[in-house]
């Protein structure tokens, strides 16, 4: 089957409000969660990331150390950032949609914590970070401003301006620790803002709040 950004059974869920009634509510949670929480959503914006990385790192490798005099740079270089552009393609998709799946999965759990407040709904609010597509977003987000913010603090080393070789790695690298970067921030704001729809089930919260 064929990859989609959004699944058939969201695609109208994202046109339309909540539905009244507490079945037909959980009904479209239960949908929007399935299709943001997909692993092949997760694994394809990790798989993206990694050949625009690789392609980012010898583009401006191969240009540095050896420039376009060998008749094997401009074609190799071609390839990667054909490679590249696929890459940049998948991500911006998988980022539209991840932002539209998680507004309309967001706009479910607000209006299905109106009326509730009992300890279950509390310990859930708390405990649902621990959904395995949650907690597997939480990690790759990490993990990608860890290493982003690592690589991007290469542009304080003191760098040859006579090396061209030097100089294009440090900013291949510097690019890839801003790609990093904005990939963290792009899987941490979903998670962030189904965890704020997500916490209003917490009557203690919503007490404090005056909600």
């Amino acid at each position: 089957m064929p990859f989609r950004f959004v699944l058939a059974a969201s695609q109208p869920l994202l046109e339309q409000e909540a539905a009244d009634g507490a079945h037909s509510l959980e009904r479209q949670i239960a949908t929007l969660r399935a299709d943001y929480g997909r692993a092949s959503r997760l694994l394809i914006g990790l798989g993206a990331t990694v050949v625009l990385v690789v392609a980012i790192f010898f583009v401006c490798g191969l240009v540095g150390a050896v420039g376009f005099t060998d008749p094997f740079v401009a074609p190799a270089a071609l390839l990667l950032v054909a490679l590249g552009a696929g890459a940049v393609w998948l991500l911006l998709g998988l980022h539209r949609s991840g932002r539209r799946l998680s507004i309309a999965l967001a706009q479910r759990l607000s209006a299905d914590a109106e009326g509730r407040g009992s300890i279950a709904d509390a310990v859930l609010a708390r405990t649902f970070i621990l959904e395995p597509f949650i907690l597997a977003r939480l990690v790759a987000a990490s993990l990608s401003l860890l290493f982003g913010v690592m690589a991007a603090s290469i542009v304080f080393r003191p760098v040859s301006v006579a090396d061209p070789v030097e100089i294009s790695l440090t900013a291949a690298i510097a690019s890839i620790g801003v790609l990093l970067v904005l990939v963290g921030c792009g899987v941490f704001g979903g998670v962030f803002r189904i965890h704020r729809a997500h916490s209003r089930r917490d009557p203690v919260q919503r007490r404090l709040l005056g909600g």
